[in-house]
């Protein structure tokens, strides 16, 4: 898994103006490194030839998939346990 150094993560937040209390901070840390970790694999892959284009970190880089997909406009349907709430 790829290594995500304080600084470097102090970095990501102050390029993209990310403000996040503790909790949250760990939570989108956590996301953040995954999605690193995803983007050097497919890098790899580029770089082998296997696909057509590269990845690199940008503001999206610590949202979740949901996240990602409402700001896209993909409409998210509620899982049943959201309806209980």
């Amino acid at each position: 898994m790829a290594a995500v150094t304080d600084q470097e993560w102090s970095e990501y937040k102050d390029k993209f103006n990310k403000k996040y209390a503790d909790d949250e901070d760990k939570m989108r840390r956590d996301i953040f490194v995954k999605s690193k970790v995803k983007i050097e694999e497919h890098n790899k892959k580029y770089e082998n030839g296997d696909v057509s284009y590269k990845m690199a970190i940008n503001h999206l880089s610590d949202c979740t998939a949901d996240e990602m997909a409402k700001r896209c406009g993909k409409r998210v349907v509620p899982t049943t346990s959201q309806f209980a709430e």
